[in-house]
């Protein structure tokens, strides 16, 4: 056949000519001059010229004539063929539907076309585009059928293939979104007619875009296919798994009694996230956060057990990761102001509705101001004040931490500069360093020409890190910090001693000091369980020649006991709240800071 043309528009009717011609040429020669038997010999050639099946039967389906194709299809010389049926060369099953199609077309007088799958030699079986006709003899009686038929099985297979492709992840060959949402309607008819709940779980792998980053994404590729092969075995026949995008899975549970026995299998999905994934007999930790929603307390439909699920995720990841949050109605109301927030914040450095507060640090023993810790503050006109924990984690997961980032160190700088040329000393800035931001590759060329642009010494900068910064990437932030204590600049970690089990980080890290959280220092001296932690802190400060901070500080109590302890420097309401910037130049002027 010609590529590219079309098999309707030239089959049937060149198919008619050719073999009504072929017919009547055979018919012919039995009866008549041997000469004619050379027509049909030429007639055979063309015919066998065709590299589609093709062939000719009579009113009882007995091939009167077969070409090449059709005898190397099935096997057998063209001329052995002759006056058998399909029941010679098929399936019973196949060879009846092929005699079926023969008897359609000798009654109706008219042409058929079909797919259908051809078994052939050893029984292989192909696709087949099949055209099959009636011939009729000089008066218009029907004499016979007449067929050809295409191989058309990379086609079949390419459709085929596209047809998965819509339908599966092409990484994991989980379902993908549509496919999944259509599971979803299944398992929730069986669930309605059974009076049971329905379980979905959104699954977001936690620090995974960090993975990627520093393993590169072969490997986070591969950890995914074997996260993806861990969920399948978890699940059942009534069940449904498909990969959601990127680094999340949706697990959805039929067949679940009640929401407490749907509660139960997503501890036990979270448990499959504690075994390491082993990739080139390297262990690598994956954790997650998982929300999950339920049928018929939290929505009746997909879309609604969907959104609620993600946002019972969204606050599983911002509330310390690695854990399972069901959804509960409070967040949808907390998903609404968040949204708010998000869309207020893209406009709020072009406002200017951010501004800084200052917090003093002070020398234990002497009480004099040593430095000072940058906090950012938010005031919008719909929202009013923003507490930062409601707008920072926002800021982070939409990314718009980086330029708010950027303008908390400017400004901070540029007041510090300001400070001194009104003759109060330039005490060191402490600024907390959100994990979004150091690991960004161009961070520290960033930091270092702000610095050499407004004049800033190194010295007076000091930056804050968390204790999950730090382990999410430890070696790329290693580097980058490195070069900026070259410059001068001291890093500390916040908060410290909430994080991280596992301090063998403290030794690699390029560290000045340690921040002892506020949750140790409160009312610490009638707390001895919280005075042994601090004492095993210091210890541990002054094993790595550490300086130490003590937060929280309020009251002369506390005061006494860290300093006791031997903590260098404390900071607390005990001394000062966070000041705005003109109460903070009055507090420096009665200070007696030092540099």
């Amino acid at each position: 056949m010609l590529p590219g043309v079309d098999f309707d528009s030239w089959v049937v009717p060149v198919l008619l000519l050719v073999l009504a011609g072929l017919l009547l040429v055979l018919l012919r020669a039995w009866r008549q001059n041997r000469h004619l038997l050379q027509t049909g010999e030429h007639m055979q050639a063309l015919m066998d010229s065709i590299p589609d099946l093709t062939w000719v039967k009579d009113t009882q389906s007995r091939f009167l004539f077969v070409n090449a194709q059709f005898g190397k299809t099935f096997g057998r010389q063209p001329k052995s063929l002759v006056g058998l049926t399909d029941h010679d060369l098929s399936t019973p099953d196949a060879a009846a539907a092929y005699i079926a199609d023969d008897r359609r077309v000798l009654e109706s007088g008219e042409s058929l076309q079909r797919e259908e799958t051809i078994t052939g030699e050893g029984g292989r079986e192909a696709w087949a585009e099949t055209l099959k006709v009636p011939l009729f003899d000089r008066k218009g009686k029907v004499i016979g059928t007449a067929g050809m038929a295409r191989d058309i099985t990379e086609r079949k297979r390419a459709e085929l293939m596209l047809r998965h492709m819509a339908h599966h992840d092409y990484l994991t060959n989980l379902a993908n979104r549509p496919a999944l949402a259509a599971s979803f309607e299944s398992i929730l008819q069986r669930a309605q007619l059974a009076h049971q709940c329905v379980a979905l779980f959104f699954i977001d792998l936690d620090n995974f875009k960090d993975l990627n980053d520093t393993r590169g994404h072969g490997v986070g590729d591969s950890i995914l296919k074997q996260i993806a092969e861990r969920l399948e075995g978890f699940i059942g026949p009534y069940d449904a798994l498909g990969r959601f995008g990127g680094d999340e899975f949706v697990v959805v549970l039929g067949q679940q009694l009640n929401r407490l026995a749907a509660l139960r299998a997503g501890q036990q999905l979270r448990h499959l996230f504690e075994v390491p994934v082993t990739l080139n007999e390297v262990e690598f930790a994956v954790s997650c956060s998982i929300g999950m929603s339920t049928y018929p307390e939290d929505g009746n439909d997909y879309d609604t057990l969907i959104r609620n699920a993600d946002m019972a995720m969204y606050y599983a990841k911002t509330h310390g990761k690695n854990r399972l949050v069901e959804f509960n109605s409070r967040m949808g109301q907390e998903n609404l102001r968040r949204i708010g927030i998000e869309q207020h914040l893209k406009e709020a450095i072009r406002r200017d509705e951010f501004y800084l507060h200052y917090q003093p640090k002070i020398q234990a023993g002497s009480h004099e101001m040593v430095g000072m810790e940058v906090l950012l503050r938010w005031h919008n006109a719909e929202l009013g004040i923003v507490p930062p924990d409601q707008f920072i984690p926002v800021a982070e997961q939409s990314r718009l931490i980086l330029d708010i980032g950027d303008w908390v160190l400017e400004e901070a700088m540029k007041q510090n500069l300001a400070w001194q040329r009104q003759g109060l000393p330039l005490l060191p800035i402490a600024v907390n360093m959100s994990a979004v931001q150091v690991h960004q590759h161009d961070f520290v060329p960033r930091l270092i020409s702000r610095m050499a642009r407004l004049g800033y010494p190194g010295s007076r900068l000091e930056l804050e890190l968390t204790e999950g910064v730090v382990m999410e990437g430890a070696t790329p932030v290693r580097r980058y910090f490195e070069q900026l204590r070259q410059l001068g600049v001291k890093i500390s970690i916040d908060d410290f001693g909430t994080g991280y089990s596992n301090l063998g980080y403290l030794s690699r890290f390029p560290l000045d000091a340690l921040k002892i959280d506020r949750s140790f220092v409160t009312n610490i001296h009638q707390h001895q369980d919280n005075q042994q932690i601090v004492k095993a802190i210091i210890q541990l400060a002054r094993s790595l020649s550490l300086s130490l901070v003590a937060e929280g500080v309020e009251s002369p109590e506390e005061l006494a006991f860290v300093e006791s302890l031997g903590v260098e420097v404390v900071q607390g309401y005990h001394f000062s709240r966070p000041l705005p910037s003109d109460e903070l130049m009055q507090f420096l002027g009665s200070a007696r800071g030092v540099a």
